[in-house]
């Protein structure tokens, strides 16, 4: 069998379980212990989550964080924007939450003009490193399904 057989098999073979849902929305059910086959839609999903992270917050147990090196020390580079510019930021909030609320300070006070800059490379950088574990899950899911059409599963 040769390398492009293989690869139209591939283009065959499509999403085995988790149909319309996004990387990022399988990524979180997975986070939470939710098996993405097992959802039929987004916003199922995106119901699911909310319940399961309402239960968490219920009981006290803090969310898993799977978090690479590159959006620890952007995190971290976030904060700092933060604490410059006088906002309060707690340990746990995630990357986006810490954006936003920058991004709202920085909108509605002129006198936080100067941060824009760093505020876009922030913002930019973010966006890098989604789009990188984006494309490392897809990979990882074309290489699963290339896996079990092979094996016949």
């Amino acid at each position: 069998m040769s390398v492009n057989f293989i690869g139209q098999i591939g283009s065959y073979g499509g999403g085995f379980g988790g149909g319309g849902l996004s990387e990022e929305t399988k990524r979180k059910l997975i986070a939470l212990g939710i098996d993405p086959r097992t959802v039929t839609s987004e916003a199922q999903a995106k119901v699911l989550i909310e319940n399961a992270i309402r239960v968490r917050k219920a009981s006290n147990t803090p969310l898993p964080q799977n978090i690479c090196s590159g959006e620890r020390e952007l995190i971290s580079k976030a904060k700092n924007l933060a604490l410059k510019m006088g906002i309060t930021i707690t340990s746990s909030m995630p990357i986006d939450e810490i954006l936003k609320i920058i991004s709202e300070k920085i909108n509605s006070d002129k006198k936080f003009s100067e941060f824009k800059p760093e505020f876009a490379s922030l913002t930019e950088e973010a966006q890098n490193i989604k789009k990188n574990e984006n494309a490392v899950y897809a990979s990882m899911n074309y290489s699963a399904s290339l896996n079990k059409m092979m094996l016949g599963l």
